[in-house]
């Protein structure tokens, strides 16, 4: 879990562990590496170091908080340059990712409100609203359901240090339906490079 990632860390880092998961929960959402990174894993990892004594509380939970909100804004202005807005018109994309990207960008808000609790989408959707919603509107949205999103994995590592069977099938629950979502963008990238490696060999 990457709570053991933090604790070695925290052995020679100190309160500089804190820093560490803040870089790596802005990264998630705000590069598009973060498809890949653990947003949650590292959330609930500073509950876990929190409630062991390793961190103060209110400095992890700040943490946490000023990173979830940071990151969203981050792909927000990246996807001014960098966006993802023409795969929905994209006819190597297949179909079902076409129609989930047009709903989120027909529905940027209720996008970006939803998107935070889920990995993938927490990366994907500030580069969809980028295209879509003007930076207020947007940060109205996000600021408050990615402060919550961070309190409340917070939270629930805070509950694991108490032995909470329901926080840890929480957890687990997340963590599964984290790698099924990136199982299945990896299977749609790899999808994607075949059919166009088909289409150029025909060409």
């Amino acid at each position: 879990m990457i709570a053991d990632v933090l604790f070695s860390v925290a052995g020679s880092l100190g309160p500089g562990v804190l820093v560490v998961a803040a870089l790596v929960l802005v990264a998630e959402s705000g590069l598009l590496i973060g498809v890949v990174l653990p947003g949650i894993s590292v959330t609930v990892g500073l509950g876990v170091l929190a409630g062991t004594g390793v961190v103060p509380a209110p400095a992890g939970g700040a943490a946490a908080v000023a990173a979830a909100v940071a990151g969203p804004s981050l792909g927000y202005w990246r996807a001014r340059r960098h966006g993802i807005a023409g795969l929905r018109e994209d006819g190597r994309v297949p179909a079902p990712v076409r129609r989930i990207l047009a709903l989120a960008q027909d529905r940027p808000g209720l996008a970006v409100l939803v998107g935070q609790w889920f990995a993938v989408a927490r990366t994907l959707v500030p580069r969809l609203a980028g295209h879509t919603l003007t930076y207020p509107r947007f940060a109205a949205l996000s600021v408050p359901v990615a402060a919550g999103w961070a309190l409340a994995t917070f939270g629930l590592g805070l509950l694991l240090v108490t032995g909470s069977t329901a926080a840890a099938r929480v957890v687990s629950a997340q963590q599964t339906l984290a790698s099924l979502l990136l199982a299945g963008l990896v299977g749609v990238l790899l999808w994607t490079v075949v059919r166009s490696i088909r289409r150029a060999r025909r060409a």
